[in-house]
């Protein structure tokens, strides 16, 4: 077969491009770092790339839930502190408002006192974390406890039915996704918290505590000794109950948190392996590659034969 100038000179051309190829991509490799910047270097290789990324980013959006529900759980067990030693002082007020010897002015003094408290059990309840309301259910957006009072200064008498705190959230939890396919369930949900065994609601229960200590009745005030500080253990008890079961949810948590971010570290470690190159060998292949171009000019240099316009000069 007769081998004309021309096919030399398109072999030369063909491998001059294919070396020249291989430097740009070693080139590549050694600045950007990565062992493929576009689907067609290896498309089966860029698709598991792309969806190991796909898995980091949903494994950092479970981390940024979890710490959510970290924050969340943390301040409403702050909250059922604080509102249990509120409930404590009203339990206290209760047994020294049953008294039978107390003159009025001493009964409506600690009946004050109740009322204050109950104000400040109304602050605690109507706290918020990260401008939600802890304890609303789901209508987070709004304080789920309100309470109305009637009189304008200590001392003076006001009608107890229209005193009282309401919830106005809804019986819904808030759920949060920590894992594929695993949620947890966050006790937002006030109506529940604020109600003992038999349906009795806190409000109406404060309603009738003040109720006592206002009337000045002997039976209203044997009540306060007996059923009404009954009650009052079994609120206390509920809220202990409730920031049990928060607790547990909290080391829920922080369990789910740790394989979050074991994972989240053997995710990085795969897909480092399956993306990045050694750079130091990625930098000696390229300092091959450019050598071996090089080369293949200087060759084509001797191997392209003159033409006649070089004879013509």
């Amino acid at each position: 077969m007769r081998i004309t100038n021309n096919t030399m000179n398109n072999t030369f051309l063909n491998n001059l491009n294919k070396n020249l190829r291989k430097m740009m991509k070693a080139q590549e490799q050694a600045t950007t770092g990565k062992a493929v910047s576009r689907p067609s270097d290896n498309p089966l290789l860029v698709g598991k790339i792309l969806s190991m990324k796909d898995n980091i980013q949903q494994n950092e959006q479970y981390n940024t839930n979890i710490n959510n529900a970290l924050g969340w759980v943390k301040t409403q067990d702050t909250a059922l502190n604080d509102a249990g030693k509120t409930m404590n002082q009203i339990r206290d007020n209760i047994i020294y408002g049953a008294n039978g010897s107390l003159s009025e002015t001493d009964r409506l003094a600690i009946r004050d006192e109740v009322v204050e408290s109950i104000g400040e059990l109304k602050d605690i309840l109507n706290t918020n974390f990260d401008g939600r309301y802890i304890f609303a259910g789901q209508k987070t957006d709004k304080p789920p406890f309100i309470e109305e009072e009637i009189f304008e200064s200590p001392g003076v008498s006001f009608d107890p039915k229209k005193f009282e705190l309401t919830y106005n959230g809804n019986d819904k939890n808030i759920k949060r996704e920590i894992a594929q396919g695993v949620t947890i369930e966050l006790r937002t949900d006030g109506g529940d918290i604020t109600k003992i065994e038999g349906g009795e609601d806190l409000g109406n229960f404060l309603n009738e505590v003040v109720k006592a200590l206002e009337s000045g009745d002997q039976k209203e005030l044997d009540k306060l000794s007996g059923e009404h500080l009954d009650k009052a253990d079994k609120f206390i008890d509920k809220l202990l109950q409730t920031r049990s079961k928060i607790g547990a949810t909290h080391n829920r948590l922080e369990a789910a948190e740790e394989r979050n971010k074991s994972e989240n570290i053997n995710l990085s470690g795969v897909l480092s392996e399956k993306e990045d190159v050694d750079l130091a060998e990625s930098y000696m292949n390229y300092i091959m590659m450019t050598t071996a171009y090089q080369s293949s000019l200087s060759m084509g240099a001797k191997i392209l034969q003159p033409s006649l316009m070089d004879y013509l000069r």
